[in-house]
């Protein structure tokens, strides 16, 4: 984002003294209208200033003032100031659980629904300049969104998850590591992360390759894992085959491993205000994850200082031209 200020604003009064200039101009130009006009001999008028400059000497003191005013604005030392990541690539995958066991009603109205309603307020949270992809594993691993500024395209990914069988936490994770390597580029910086995950689960893996794998994986690429352990010990779910009740208490022990391996943190959620509490928490540490915005400041000092003086050479070079011989 750049923006534009002065470092001695206060000097821009002296663009009240241009300003006067400028009226006593006007207000000179007007008197000379009209003592012109009260000197009725005009054919002797003609005799005694036979060439007089008309417009030109208009042009010559605009740009005059003109020039004064860029003075001033030079002296007011003008900048610009822009604010940029150092950190990171700022991207942030969201790694979203769509398991059977999230449709427990624990949580209410479900698992499912309330992490669908924070995950959409978390990313309405994260800075405009953050790209946020999201990916949904079940039994499989799917990319439903690739990482983008574009915040209605994932609030639409987020309402169309739908719940499928199985838990693949080391393969998501996998995947979205994978992801932001490959987005990161070959030339990346070594101490630059490629970006960071966001993982919400409320159970440990049961197909594909352990959850550590994955961890490991995402350590070794550099990114920092924020886990989201939702639920409580007490859900429950009705098998859709049996009609049977399942317990699928919440497992944050995986999780904690993943958030520790991989240097990131982790939380625990069984409401959805408290799921709402650890996005904020982990919004407030992705700043440091990030990298903070520095601010780059450029002077524009000489640009004006060269404006001005061009300009007020060029009205003294027409004058010398124009105005030649009329006085």
């Amino acid at each position: 984002m750049i923006a534009a200020t002065f470092l001695n604003g206060g000097r821009l009064w002296w663009l009240l003294g241009v300003a006067a200039l400028g009226a006593g101009y006007v207000a000179t130009q007007l008197w000379g209208r009209r003592a012109t006009v009260r000197f009725t001999q005009v054919d002797l008028l003609d005799r005694v200033a036979p060439s007089r400059p008309g417009w030109r000497r208009h042009v010559v003191a605009v740009m005059m003032l003109l020039g004064l005013a860029a003075g001033v604005v030079a002296i007011a030392r003008p900048v610009t100031a822009t604010t940029e990541r150092t950190e990171s690539e700022g991207r942030i995958l969201l790694l979203f659980d769509v398991s059977l066991s999230m449709m427990a009603t624990d949580v209410a109205p479900t698992r499912l629904d309330a992490a669908k309603e924070a995950a959409r307020q978390f990313v309405d949270q994260v800075s405009d300049d953050v790209e946020v992809g999201l990916i949904s594993f079940s039994g499989n691993v799917a990319v439903e969104v690739e990482p983008t500024l574009d915040r209605s395209a994932l609030d639409e990914g987020i309402e169309e998850l739908e719940l499928a069988e199985s838990t693949a936490i080391g393969d998501a994770l996998s995947t979205g590591a994978g992801m932001l390597l490959r987005l990161a580029g070959d030339d990346r910086p070594e101490d630059i992360a490629p970006g960071a995950i966001v993982l919400l689960s409320d159970g440990e893996t049961t197909v594909g390759r352990d959850t550590e794998v994955g961890a490991q994986e995402a350590a070794d690429a550099g990114v920092p894992v924020f886990t989201i352990a939702f639920g409580t010990a007490e859900g429950t779910i009705t098998d859709p085959i049996s009609g049977e009740e399942l317990p699928v208490p919440v497992q944050p022990g995986p999780l904690e491993q993943v958030a520790e391996t991989t240097d990131g943190a982790a939380y625990e959620a069984a409401t959805a205000t408290e799921l709402m509490d650890a996005y904020q928490r982990i919004q407030d540490s992705l700043g440091e994850t990030l990298g903070e915005e520095i601010e780059r400041v450029s002077e524009l000092t000489w640009q004006w200082a060269a404006i001005a003086l061009v300009l007020i050479a060029a009205a003294w070079a027409l004058a010398m031209w124009w105005l030649r011989g009329m006085v």
